[in-house]
């Protein structure tokens, strides 16, 4: 019998290993992971508003890749080692009647990660942009390598090594305060179609960011 009852549980430990993991697609309730706009080119900074107008894509990479694009001016994570959740539809989050806060899931923010499995780790990015460009749809927003219209975009730094959950494996958590998480990150206003304004405000985001991991 007891046998019996070794061999279920390994097999149960087994299988959920290699089920499909998930992490928390949520900027959380700490102020540090709150998500502001630069209001105007050039204006005043506020936390985003009004439910349902900016929209956040997730992507993943393993964690042996993608730890650099923290760095980058790109908006496209897909062109350096990660790939958007659950390709070809993508998963999306959205902003809330809170201010400065996003989730990726209107009941719990849990999101499945196809291809990862339960109980192991990867990194992940989050891109956003205003309704205006374009709607829930990360396809339409990249065939916009110029944004044509005004709006506002910008990316998160790398949450690095976050365990995928599944079953009694708790998830992790893409934003936090804790280390290799994600703090809370500016949308940049784009003026006019510009790449050479793109690449100012992945400069300035980039600058932000060193300074504020320092403080």
């Amino acid at each position: 019998m007891k046998k019996l009852l070794t061999t279920g549980i390994l097999i149960g430990v087994s299988a959920l290993s290699y089920g499909q993991g998930s992490v928390n697609f949520s900027a959380g309730a700490l102020p540090a992971t709150r998500i502001w706009t630069n209001s105007s080119s050039g204006g005043p900074d506020g936390l985003i508003s009004g439910a349902g107008n900016y929209f956040f894509a997730l992507f993943v990479a393993p964690t042996t890749i993608g730890t650099n694009y923290s760095l980058s001016f790109s908006l496209d994570p897909t062109a350096h080692g990660f790939q958007l959740v659950n390709t070809p539809v993508g998963a999306y989050g959205t902003n809330t009647a809170s201010l400065g806060r996003m989730n990726g899931n209107p009941t719990t923010d849990g999101t499945v990660v196809a291809g990862y499995a339960a109980g192991t780790s990867a990194n992940f990015v989050v891109v956003g942009w205003s309704g205006n460009i374009a709607g829930p749809d990360w396809y339409a927003f990249r065939a916009l390598a110029i944004p044509e219209s005004h709006g506002w975009v910008g990316h998160s730094a790398v949450a690095e090594a976050v365990q995928l959950g599944g079953g009694l494996i708790p998830q992790g958590t893409i934003f936090g305060g804790s280390p290799g998480q994600a703090t809370g990150f500016r949308l940049y206003h784009i003026p006019e179609p510009s790449i050479f304004a793109l690449m100012a405000l992945g400069a300035a985001a980039l600058i932000i960011s060193r300074r504020h991991r320092k403080t």
